[in-house]
């Protein structure tokens, strides 16, 4: 009987590769679902972990616009599948329209369900109506002020060089928000660029516009984030780091997406993923004083 028992049992390289292949089917199934952040081209960008990156505050950030369904559908279904894994606060939707812009209006229902708040931006040109401040608490104390601007009005002096009513209160505004901000990061966001530059130049050469440049550097703004176009995705003023939303129709490239964006006590890592969940590109900016890469 022995003998016998001991025939049916099987060889113990058998036993060994039978546990292996359980191994690899269990960490496939948990692995459904999840976004392949990988950059363009191949290669990993290490373990990314999940949250904030250090306790910190995530968002998102998205240029609105009109999609057609199927593209918008996979859009909003690749920004939730990131949302839930990387725990994200709100949405920042770069529009030109604020509430009546197509993706605002489908995204923040779409999120709804998630309790994730999308906050839109406005580029009118008749009066001042897209303005916002958030302010969001961060651990040890510190704090993330965003300051949403509508930058319509402040696009005159970059076409015709006049200076009218709008863009001096809306450059008063800005200014009287940031010194009354006592956020340890401090984001801009607008619809517009407000860099110079066009297609002949090249994102060496890319600056703020004098003004905004004299203000960011003034008040330490971390960030300026609006749509992309010829301006590229990001580019380094200095201490000052300009962000550019993937616009749809807005540039000369194919990638539509959107950013994640990790603020932790030292350091913004951001990541532009695109509907495929690559990752595109990744920057990082440090805080004012620490130096960054």
């Amino acid at each position: 009987m022995e003998e016998e028992a001991g025939h049916k049992r099987p060889p113990w390289r058998r036993t060994v590769a039978v546990q292996a292949a359980l191994c690899l089917a269990l960490y496939a199934a948990f692995s459904l679902g999840e976004p392949q952040l990988f950059p363009r081209g191949g290669g990993g960008v290490g373990a990314l972990g999940r949250g904030a990156r250090g306790g910190g505050v995530a968002f998102l950030s998205v240029a609105g616009g009109a999609r057609a369904p199927a593209e918008q559908a996979r859009l909003l279904s690749q920004m939730e599948t990131v949302s839930k894994i990387y725990e994200v606060n709100f949405v920042l939707d770069v529009a030109r329209f604020g509430d009546d812009d197509p993706l605002w209006q489908n995204g923040s229902l779409y999120f709804q369900a998630l309790n994730i708040p999308w906050y839109p931006t406005t580029s009118s040109h008749e009066r001042i109506v897209g303005n916002f401040l958030k302010k969001v608490n961060m651990p040890y104390g510190q704090a993330l002020d965003i300051i949403g601007l509508d930058t319509g009005p402040l696009q005159e002096p970059l076409h015709d060089r006049k200076i009218s009513a709008s863009y001096r209160e809306q450059t008063k505004w800005l200014e009287q928000s940031l010194a009354l901000s006592g956020g340890n990061w401090k984001i801009v966001v607008g619809c517009d660029p407000l860099v110079v530059c066009n297609e002949a130049e090249t994102p060496e050469t890319t600056k703020f516009y004098a003004p905004f440049q004299r203000i960011f550097a003034k008040y330490e703004v971390n960030a300026y984030l609006s749509t992309g176009g010829f301006c590229g995705y990001y580019h380094r003023d200095n201490s000052i780091l300009y962000i550019g939303n993937p616009s749809p129709g807005g540039d000369q490239t194919s990638v539509d997406g959107f950013l994640l964006h990790r603020v932790s006590p030292l350091e913004m890592e951001s990541m532009l993923i695109n509907v495929e969940g690559e990752v595109v590109q990744r920057f990082v900016v440090h805080q004012h004083g620490r130096g960054s890469v």
